[in-house]
């Protein structure tokens, strides 16, 4: 998969990189959830994004903090790390 950094420049949103681990974090420290929990919050920060490009921005961040070792997923579901 793409770069976050990457997903956001080619879908023009007004989100960052930083802005969209912090959403994923704060979503994560209220427990585990699904991925597509967090679509809405996404499109909530930037009201321009329909829900697939939402989602590949949650995917792409999903996937960089899980290499990053900050969060774990199962099936489809994010828990954190530890």
């Amino acid at each position: 998969m793409a770069s976050l950094q990457y997903v956001i420049d080619s879908i023009c949103s007004k989100l960052t990189v930083e802005s969209m681990y912090e959403l994923i974090k704060t979503r994560l420290s209220q427990g585990p959830f699904k991925m597509t929990e967090v679509v809405p919050l996404i499109q909530s920060k930037d009201r321009s994004l329909d829900y697939d490009s939402a989602r590949m921005l949650a995917e792409a961040a999903f996937e960089a903090l899980a290499q990053g070792g900050d969060i774990r997923i199962v099936g489809d579901t994010i828990y954190p790390a530890t």
